[in-house]
Parts: C-alpha cells; sequence; structure tokens
C-alpha cells in the first residue's frame, strides 16, 4: 500500500456528448501530473432534469457505445485508471445510471448500477432510471480497493459499511447533487460520515452544472477533508495514502465492534 494519485474531473456536460469528451481532453492534457485514478461525475453524459423517459432512453447507450469507447481512450491516453456515470439503455427501456470502471488500457474492470433512486425533493429518478439489483463488491483499481455509490447513495450507510466489510480502502461518488438550501452543507457532512465511520477514504465528484453545487472533495479515513474543488469547473488533484486506511482502522476499531448479535450487518451473511 501506497500513494496513489487521485484527479476528481468537476466538469459540466457540454451541448453533445462528442463535445463533453473533447473538453475533458483538453483538461487532461494539461494535467500537471499523470494521476493513477481519475473520477467524474454523475450526470456528466447528460442532465436528465425535466425528460421525459423517452428521451432518456434516446439519449442513453449501451456500454460498448460511444460513450464508453471515448472514456476508454482517455484512460488509454493517461495512463489511468477511470471512473465514470453514464446512462446505459436497460431491457424496460429506461436507463440505468451506472458507474463504469475501467483499468489503464481502457478495459473495464466493472459496472456498479445505481440501487437506491432519488425519488425525493419533489424529483422522481425512478420516472425514467431502472435500479441495479446488487452493491458493488469492491475490486482493485490502480492499486486502491475501491467500492461505489452514487450520488443519493451517500444518504444509506448501509453501502458504505458492505463496502467497508468486504475491503474497501475508498469508495468513489459521482453526484449531481441538486442545489437548494443547505444542500451542498449537507453533502459535506455525509460524506465526512461515512469516512468516519468506516475508515477509508470517500472521494466526491460532483457536477457543477447549472442544476447542481459541485461539491467534489476528498475526505481521509479520519474523516477530515484534504481537498475541496470548491465552485465552478475544475480538476482537483490530490495524492491520498492508502496506508491510512489500516492506520485509521487500527486506532478506531469501529468495525471490530460491530454487535453483529444486536443487528444485522451488511455485507455479511
Amino acid at each position: 500500500m501506497g500513494r496513489v494519485l487521485v484527479a476528481v474531473f468537476q466538469v459540466a456536460p457540454k451541448a453533445s456528448k462528442q463535445e463533453t469528451i473533447e473538453f475533458i481532453e483538453r483538461l487532461a492534457a494539461n494535467l500537471r501530473e499523470q494521476p493513477d485514478i481519475a473520477v467524474f461525475p454523475e450526470y456528466l453524459m447528460f442532465d436528465p432534469t425535466g425528460m421525459s423517459r423517452e428521451e432518456a432512453y434516446r439519449l442513453g447507450e449501451d456500454l460498448d457505445g460511444p460513450w464508453v469507447n471515448g472514456f476508454a481512450r482517455l484512460a488509454e491516453k493517461l495512463g489511468s485508471c477511470i471512473a465514470f456515470h453514464m446512462f446505459e439503455r436497460s431491457p424496460s427501456r429506461r436507463v440505468y445510471g451506472s458507474f463504469v470502471m475501467m483499468r489503464r488500457d481502457g478495459s473495464v474492470a466493472g459496472v456498479y448500477r445505481k440501487t437506491h433512486l432519488f425519488d425525493a425533493y419533489s424529483y422522481k429518478e425512478s420516472s425514467f432510471t431502472e435500479p441495479g439489483d446488487k452493491l458493488l463488491d469492491p475490486l482493485d483499481l490502480c492499486g486502491v480497493k475501491v467500492g461505489a455509490a452514487i450520488c443519493y447513495e451517500i444518504r444509506f450507510p448501509e453501502v458504505f459499511r458492505h463496502a467497508a466489510l468486504k475491503g474497501a480502502e475508498a469508495v468513489l461518488v459521482p453526484a449531481a447533487w441538486y442545489r437548494g438550501p443547505g444542500k451542498e452543507e449537507t453533502l459535506k457532512v455525509l460524506a465526512q460520515a461515512r469516512a468516519h465511520e468506516n475508515g477509508f477514504y470517500v472521494v466526491v465528484a460532483g457536477n457543477p452544472g447549472v442544476n447542481f453545487v459541485g461539491g467534489s472533495r476528498i475526505v481521509n479515513p479520519w474523516g477530515h477533508v484534504e481537498a475541496d474543488a470548491g465552485w465552478g469547473e475544475k480538476v482537483l488533484l490530490w495524492e491520498i495514502d492508502v496506508g491510512e486506511v489500516e492506520k485509521a482502522r487500527s486506532t478506531i476499531p469501529q468495525l471490530m465492534h460491530l454487535r453483529r448479535d444486536l443487528y444485522p450487518v451488511p455485507g455479511t451473511s
């Protein structure tokens, strides 16, 4: 275990999917260092706010489509593992909110489909999105064992506890966190809580589009915010120390203190 350079791309979708990929390529070309892992926000493919189920399905793609292929080329060009969100067409003619994780050569390491849909604050993500049916067991991504949760799921500690008990050292969280009173502070507090209670890194990649707060940040296993992107479009480049996970968990052994006799424990049978 050692140090891993993470690039969090706090970027919003452009007029077309191709323009978005070209914009990202320009940002990546200007990075001062090559990251080990690059993470991108939710709703980067397009902003579905107010969109019909039919339109979201039309704009969605399959896993072998241009959106995934564009990111595969980016992974190869950067020589980095990357993790990005897409709207993947489902058999029910809705879309999955899918988080695709790729190796340095552009091959797919894993796909997580959002399981907890944002039907809150008068928004109904389920009107066009099909929920996934399983949590992600952590996978190795360029030297870090990562789990995944998507946006609204940061409100569900069970998702993060599952990742922790399966050995995750970091959880990547692509987000399109809607604006509203106190919403930015809520995202920050939840990211810190999820990191502290599980003793791992939480990496939030936030969408800074007109409807959203941005909110990209990296929280360490002690629950402290190490890096915050603030407002606007930018790339947050930060080195994490994977060794801090073991230090935090040995100092505060919360996972060992679980009372499995008193309550169900996610990630165990």
